[in-house]
This record gives structure tokens, C-alpha cells and sequence, in this order.
């Protein structure tokens, strides 16, 4: 049910999400956004690329 958990990802996004609760108490609007924009983006990236990669696995054992 739970795959391996991937450590250099979630480094990456706790360091995000940290900066980004920071900016907000120090009312850094546009770096909030721009953090956030970021982290939107890299959450996607690494989600379809694991999706693409577990595809790949999966192709794999059939043939």
C-alpha cells in the first residue's frame, strides 16, 4: 500500500513549506507566492514522475 518514501523529496518540501509559513508571518507577499508557486510546482513534478516511473515498473514485469 505505502511505497518507499523518498527522502531528498521531503526534505525539499518541508524546507518549502517552512519558508513559505515564514514569509507569510513576515508579510513577504510576493516571496510567499513565489514560494508557493514553487512548491506547486515541484509537488507536481515529482508526483508525475513517480507515477510515470511506477508505469514504467509495472510495463516491465509483463514483459
Amino acid at each position: 500500500m505505502f511505497e518507499k518514501i523518498n527522502i531528498p523529496d521531503c526534505m525539499v518540501i518541508i524546507g518549502l513549506v517552512a519558508a513559505l509559513v515564514m514569509a507569510i508571518f513576515y508579510s513577504l507577499n510576493e516571496l510567499a507566492m513565489s514560494i508557493a508557486s514553487g512548491l506547486l510546482g515541484y509537488i507536481g513534478g515529482t508526483v508525475k514522475s513517480a507515477a510515470q516511473m511506477k508505469g514504467d515498473e509495472k510495463n516491465e514485469s509483463i514483459h
